[in-house]
């Protein structure tokens, strides 16, 4: 085996080590990128436990009171504190555009016929959606018209 023939295969060898290593390399990028997306999800739990309860508190009319209106002021803030810590990671929440459906960002739990509305239309979402950059991290469940 001359020179040439050494140096090829010792290049060749090089060039599947390389390649083993980026593919590592890719590899735990995704999963970094996977156990990153189940925290965020994790985290939002927590908003919609917040979301839950703001919506008690209204149907049940404790925010007319002033100092418990201050009181749930401060506790929101810790909401607003934490959509605020998602956003600067990436995390948005979906939005429909003319607040028609979009398949692949939600899932449907109900239908309801209204002829005065097209078919896809959001009548109303029951946990919101949200993605990080760029890519879904939970469909919103919505229900919508169906004619």
């Amino acid at each position: 085996m001359d020179i040439k023939d050494t140096i090829n295969e010792r290049l060749t060898v090089l060039a599947r080590e390389n390649l083993e290593k980026k593919n590592i390399l890719e590899k735990n990028a995704s999963n970094y990128e996977k156990a990153t997306d189940e925290i965020f999800c994790d985290f939002l739990s927590v908003i919609d436990t917040f979301e839950r309860a703001e919506e008690v508190i209204k149907e049940k009319e404790l925010d007319k009171d002033e100092s418990a209106k201050k009181a749930i002021t401060r506790l929101l803030n810790a909401k607003k504190k934490a959509l605020s810590t998602l956003n600067k990671h990436g995390v948005e929440e979906i939005v429909f555009p003319n607040n028609i459906s979009i398949d692949t960002m939600c899932v449907v739990n109900d239908t309801e016929p209204d002829a005065s509305k097209e078919t896809g239309t959001i009548i109303s979402i029951e946990k919101k959606g949200y993605t990080r950059k760029g890519h879904l991290l939970r469909p919103a469940e919505v229900i919508i018209v169906k004619n």
